[in-house]
């Protein structure tokens, strides 16, 4: 966090900047700190530090690389939370254009000012920065497709599927690609360990939606967002039936009753728990492509497939 700060601190241009960056450093701090204390880790700024020291022991780890993850991750919430209407307390009585610029700000200048100090190789540099674009354009058309999808077709299950994967997992699958790049990786690697992060993302994407959906502190169900968990509920219903429960999840975004009633009927869901398989499916994925990628000591990557895996 201190060389984020640092680079906050280098690049803004006024008070005013600096202080939207520190306000934004100190969510990223916070949910970093949530992270790690239910996992034991950070999958946007531990996961690329683990692929490289798996490829490379030996080298020191370029810490421009999990910074600059980490500002990917923490950009993305800032847009996600504006986009969701969601509003963080610690922004106080900042106006929602001050978070879209933050978010902006910290996508368009400090990931890759950080990305540029990863390594002089300019060709190497090159390929990052190619990797970045492709995982940013992949998660950005899911954001598209969440956001333009408003009505009874957004809960299919395949159009739920597709957002998961083009979001969490696909950053989380370009940093662990960047990772074993500068690591000096094969392309076999480089291809099976970013497969390995893209299905611990899913997976982890899918046991979060769940818990914040059966959890009284959680927020979807406020919020109206379509996870794959609900969309297995809805989907198992009759069609004749959907109309009822989508009207009565559009009341539980004012309503904790409706909230309540709902959470209780959600975590009985046998639908529910068969849309959970997906992610015993992802961490089956996600240690397959970790074997094919022939490292030495996989070290923390097996760990982390593992935390995953024991919180149920």
């Amino acid at each position: 966090m201190a060389w984020i700060d640092g680079l906050a601190d280098e690049l803004a241009r006024s008070e005013g900047q600096r202080d939207l960056l520190r306000l934004a450093s100190a969510e990223l701090a916070a949910k970093d700190s949530q992270t790690r204390a239910v996992l034991g880790f950070s999958p946007f700024a531990t996961l690329p530090v683990a692929v490289f020291e798996a490829v490379a022991p030996q080298r020191p780890v370029p810490i421009a690389l999990p910074a600059a993850s980490a500002l990917c991750f923490l950009a993305l919430d800032v847009l996600d939370d504006l986009a969701d209407g969601d509003w963080p307390a610690h922004w106080g009585e900042r106006q929602p254009a001050e978070l879209e610029l933050t978010g902006v700000l910290i996508l368009s200048v400090r990931v890759p000012e950080a990305l540029a100090r990863t390594t002089g190789d300019p060709a190497l540099l090159a390929a990052l920065g190619a990797v970045h674009r492709r995982s940013l354009l992949r998660m950005a058309d899911g954001q598209r497709e969440d956001l333009a999808a408003p009505g009874p077709a957004s809960w299919e299950m395949a159009t739920a599927r597709r957002v998961l994967s083009a979001r969490g997992p696909d950053q989380a699958s370009g940093y662990a690609e960047m990772a074993a790049l500068l690591a000096g990786a094969g392309p076999e690697t480089v291809r099976q360990l970013a497969a390995y992060a893209h299905h611990l993302g899913g997976a982890l994407t899918l046991t979060s939606d769940l818990a914040d959906l059966l959890s009284p502190e959680g927020r979807d169900l406020k919020q109206g967002k379509r996870t794959l968990p609900l969309a297995a509920h809805v989907n198992a219903m009759a069609a004749s039936e959907r109309p009822a429960l989508l009207a009565r999840l559009e009341a539980a975004r004012t309503s904790e009753a409706e909230r309540e009633a709902l959470r209780q009927e959600l975590n009985a869901s046998p639908a529910v728990a068969a849309a959970m398989a997906y992610r015993d499916i992802d961490l089956a994925m996600a240690r397959a492509a970790l074997t094919r990628a022939e490292l030495p000591d996989p070290g923390r990557l097996s760990d982390f497939v593992e935390a995953v895996a024991g919180l149920g």
